[in-house]
């Protein structure tokens, strides 16, 4: 992970990109400490920090030596110039905050998943399609170098024909990420499926191409019965090549220093990708007939590095005037599914197509 010392004010380009954090919890703390403190090139910098809680905003402001506000409106207000926004909000509020900030001109970074309905989605992909502006959404899987190795890997032939994919999102859900009581439970800003489904969707999308049909089911066991930080899901995916996948996810289960969240089986070979939160273990390593043992085909990393990455890549998509690696329709396609396996679940698990849910 980068650790270098802050870019001095006095050092940073005055035509770099000057972004306002808009959400100070959990992961907009993780991005101002892992990114922003740091940045990469003095090619950006945060101008300002917002959140409703003074307490969230003033801690980024006094880390980053920027002014604290409690809402982007107070931020025109106080004549702030800026031009884009980094915004880390609850789920159900990406939506009019994104809209806000494409039409008022300003390129813009929304946190995954990038809505929580279909309708929602459709009009920020609008939003940030009326040109001159950026709009990306910070999803993970498609910056980490062990996602890109095993789709490269994929498409060399290196693993033969592919049978299956598999992925796995397994942890128990705790500390600051239920401090607020949004994220679990069972609201339509809340569970598992909203919360990392988006996720998963995003990298089973990476390995195996489009997903047209999805089918869900929740665990019936006693321990998943209790509150809503404890829920396992299972759903079974249908690519349009015909292909078939497995994603699990489980909040309430043992995490390990670095853990297989994928699994690509092939005809000559299984690809693993290995996904390391504490450390920086994080590859892809494939298997087969004449190294059982596995080799990585990528270098160390830590999932928490894809930060610096996500924000590299729009930063970057802002000063080339190009496409950012997740635009808001690629979002749009992982949420159709997400929505897709909730409707399985209300209909006993039955496959839902992806393309009728987009449609309704």
């Amino acid at each position: 992970m980068n650790t270098e010392s802050p870019v001095p004010s006095d050092k940073v380009d005055p035509a770099s990109v000057r972004i306002v954090l808009v959400g100070c919890g959990a992961i907009g703390w993780e991005v101002a400490t892992r990114v922003y403190a740091h940045p990469t090139g003095g090619r950006y910098r945060l101008v300002a920090a917002v959140d409703p809680y003074a307490d969230r905003a003033d801690a980024v402001g006094a880390l980053l030596g920027i002014p604290a506000f409690a809402s982007l409106a107070e931020v025109l207000a106080a004549g702030v110039e800026f031009d884009a926004v980094d915004q880390r909000l609850p789920h159900h509020l990406h939506a009019d905050a994104a809209v806000e900030v494409l039409t008022a001109g300003r390129h813009v970074l929304v946190e995954k998943p990038l809505a929580t309905s279909i309708a929602d989605a459709t009009r920020m992909v609008a939003a940030g399609d009326r040109g001159g502006v950026v709009a990306a959404v910070a999803e993970n899987y498609p910056h980490l170098s062990a996602v890109k190795a095993a789709r490269h890997a994929i498409a060399a032939g290196q693993a033969g024909a592919i049978r299956a994919l598999r992925t796995t999102r397994a942890y128990t859900l705790g500390g600051v990420w239920v401090r607020d009581g949004w994220r679990a439970g069972t609201g339509p800003s809340s569970g598992i499926m909203l919360d990392q489904g988006t996720h998963h969707t995003s990298l089973l999308r990476q390995l195996g191409g489009e997903i047209t049909a999805v089918a869900a089911q929740h665990s019936t066991a006693p321990e998943d019965a209790g509150d809503g930080e404890v829920e396992t899901v299972l759903l079974t995916v249908r690519f349009a090549s015909g292909l078939i996948g497995h994603s699990v996810y489980s909040w309430g289960a043992a995490a390990l220093v670095d853990e297989a969240e994928a699994t690509v089986f092939g005809s000559k070979a299984r690809i693993d990708v290995r996904v390391s939160y504490e450390a920086d273990l994080g590859h892809a390593h494939c298997f087969d007939a004449q190294t059982p043992q596995g080799t990585a085909i990528s270098p160390p990393e830590n999932y928490y590095d894809s930060h610096r990455l996500m924000i590299d890549d729009w930063v970057a998509a802002i000063t080339e005037q190009r496409q950012p690696l997740v635009t808001f329709a690629d979002a749009a396609a992982d949420l159709a599914v997400v929505l897709a396996a909730a409707t399985s679940l209300r209909h006993g698990g039955d496959f839902v197509e992806v393309a009728e849910i987009v449609k309704a």
